[in-house]
């Protein structure tokens, strides 16, 4: 028997139940369409943090205290801002999108500051495009660049005000410590204490292999399912299908039924 059949299974399964549950969700959201803005910002949030949690489980080798925190807190980040957007839905996807529109304008400004130094047709290119896509959405030179928060407020009060300080204080900032290459990650996952006790048994650097654990995959689960219920108590939705956390729970106890029973 192959003994990666099951994982694939799994992993099929996984990524198949999340978009059929994430297109019927996303079909019984009743679109304002005076608020059309709005609601783009707030479904491709939804849509990333379904794709992230899919991307995890096409690559289970990602799975470990290494890689797995990158994409937990890129999700966590990304609930707690769609959180706090849900509560003033017009007023904060439109900041959401002119501090991205501002993010890009002076990203132009910079490849321009290259051009003046020198000619590249490549660096050309590039501008050409951003400036359509801003174009696209607004005027370019209605465009301001924030270089503050986009929300006006750190992550912190974000969550306070949306009600999810708990993700915040042991989800967000955890994995923060990985994605900013901090101590607390660094000493751990890439240092060994070295043998020599004329060294103080300081810290030396080793390239250590993490262990997989599926339950990086089921904390990608669980975002997923918080922004579910967002949806559903936002819009009063109500799905036919499974939530992530039931799907999840019922199909690893149906499969150790099966083994149970199969003995």
């Amino acid at each position: 028997m192959d003994e990666k059949k099951p994982v694939e299974d799994f992993i099929n399964e996984y990524e198949s139940f999340l978009k059929e549950s994430f297109e019927e969700l996303w079909s019984k959201v009743g679109i304002e369409y005076d608020k059309l803005e709005a609601y783009s910002v707030i479904g491709g949030l939804l849509s990333r943090q379904v794709t992230l949690s899919i991307q995890m489980a096409r690559s289970p080798n990602i799975l470990n205290g290494h890689s797995a925190p990158l994409f937990l807190r890129a999700m966590t980040d990304l609930h707690i801002a769609l959180s706090w957007i849900m509560l003033d839905l017009v007023e904060r996807s439109k900041k959401y999108i002119l501090h991205g529109l501002g993010e890009e304008k002076l990203l132009m400004e910079h490849y321009k500051n290259e051009l003046e130094n020198e000619e590249d047709e490549q660096i050309r290119q590039i501008l050409d495009l951003k400036s359509e896509w801003i174009n696209s959405q607004k005027r370019e030179f209605f465009v301001e660049v924030n270089l503050g928060n986009w929300a006006q407020l750190d992550y912190r009060r974000m969550s306070q005000e949306s009600g999810c300080e708990s993700l915040y204080k042991f989800a967000y900032k955890p994995f923060s410590h990985a994605a900013h290459n901090m101590w607390p990650h660094v000493s751990i996952y890439n240092c060994k204490t070295c043998e020599n006790p004329l060294h103080r048994y300081h810290l030396i650097p080793e390239l250590r292999e993490a262990p997989i654990d599926l339950d990086f995959l089921y904390r990608s689960c669980k975002y997923v399912h918080r922004a579910f219920e967002l949806f559903i108590n936002k819009f009063n939705i109500n799905l036919k299908s499974k939530l992530p956390l039931e799907w999840w729970d019922d199909y690893f106890t149906e499969k150790t039924e099966e083994n149970e029973h199969n003995k």
